[in-house]
């Protein structure tokens, strides 16, 4: 798994850790995507991750946000983790509430990636 497809599934997690996926969340997320994937077809994507996802039972979510966490923490630098959490923080706040489902998977991502400068 290469460091975009990582992040992005961790971003994914995280949206729709809550059970909910807000315009805000999908903006965020299309933002961090950029150039690395085709916008006229994102959308479509991102659909059926969340369903994907949704269907998934928590421990195997967990184990994919870990995979991805790894993926992506070995294949980035100090100065990328850290951008990456202040991203991961904007998502889970957009919508003004962190549930405790969202506070989980970012306890995890802080806790494995420790300092981050």
């Amino acid at each position: 798994m290469n460091k975009i497809t990582a992040g992005y599934k961790m971003l994914m997690v995280l949206a729709n850790a809550d059970g909910t996926h807000l315009e805000e969340e999908h903006a965020l997320i299309v933002n961090y995507l950029g150039e690395s994937y085709d916008p006229r077809t994102i959308g479509l994507a991102m659909e059926s991750e969340r369903i994907r996802l949704q269907a998934m039972p928590t421990d195997a979510l967990m184990l994919e946000f870990r995979e991805a966490m790894n993926a992506y923490f070995s294949q980035s630098s100090i100065t990328e983790r850290s951008s990456f959490l202040q991203l991961a923080m904007d998502l889970i706040k957009s919508d003004n509430h962190i549930s405790k489902e969202e506070n989980s998977f970012i306890n995890k991502l802080f806790d494995a990636w420790g300092e981050t400068e």
